[in-house]
């Protein structure tokens, strides 16, 4: 897990949960895998404005392998995650922006955001089941 430039406070928890804040980037969460992990991102959630969630289609079994990119209505990229999921939780000032969610098969899926001060937004990104080729 990635622990950057965090306070003491966090320590616990950054532990379990992917966290990351670096300089220029918003903070975030990402993780879920788990019923402890799980109820520790929950228990996160009211800190986040942008919550994401990952899935496969049908099953609905989460996804953990998801790489994701958000850029500002420029392009310029805000912030990078690498095997995001089952939950992302991220905090962005307001604005607009472009989700890049990428399953580790390839599938890709985008959504434009309009972020609005003391506005929260709740994103769900299923996926097709990964074909299986024999």
């Amino acid at each position: 897990m990635l622990v950057r430039n965090f306070t003491v406070a966090c320590t616990l928890a950054c532990s379990v949960l992917g966290v990351a804040l670096a300089a220029g980037e918003p903070p975030f969460v990402t993780g879920g895998v788990g019923l402890e992990e799980r109820s520790q991102m929950l228990a996160s959630k009211p800190d986040y404005n942008v919550r994401m969630t990952f899935a496969t289609r049908g099953s609905g079994e989460y996804r953990s392998d998801v790489q994701v990119e958000i850029t500002d209505r420029a392009g310029a990229t805000t912030l990078q995650a690498r095997d995001a999921g089952p939950l992302m939780f991220v905090n962005l000032a307001p604005g607009r922006y472009r989700v890049t969610a990428t399953a580790a098969e390839g599938q890709v899926q985008r959504r434009d955001l309009h972020v609005q001060a003391g506005r929260n937004k709740d994103l769900v990104f299923y996926w097709n089941e990964p074909t299986i080729v024999q």
